[in-house]
């Protein structure tokens, strides 16, 4: 994420903190969220295809819009549900983690 948002102005490197069920977590200020959402926007709304080969560029293309399409849209999705006026952090949760089998 730091590779697409880094250079927006606006944007600020979170200092992210480590929970013991192994997620990382990060706060970002308004203008910081912003920034992500912007610089994501175009990332994650471009038409990319899983690549059939090999290609070292298609591969990193490929990831760069997979990763960019999951932090923006849970951020989006959660974003959608907030009213204004609400004082309280925003909580974002992106946990890809395979559920372990039973």
């Amino acid at each position: 994420m730091a590779a697409q948002v880094g250079s927006h102005p606006h944007f600020r490197t979170p200092a992210l903190e480590e929970r013991e069920d192994g997620l990382a977590a990060a706060v970002l200020s308004g203008r910081s969220l912003v920034a992500m959402l912007l610089a994501l926007y175009p990332v994650a709304n471009t038409s990319v295809s899983r690549p059939d080969t090999e290609d070292m560029e298609d591969l990193v293309a490929y990831a760069d819009w997979a990763m960019a399409s999951q932090v923006y849209y849970a951020t989006a999705r959660v974003l959608s549900r907030v009213r204004s006026g609400e004082g309280n952090p925003i909580v974002v949760t992106i946990d890809n983690r395979v559920p372990a089998l039973s």
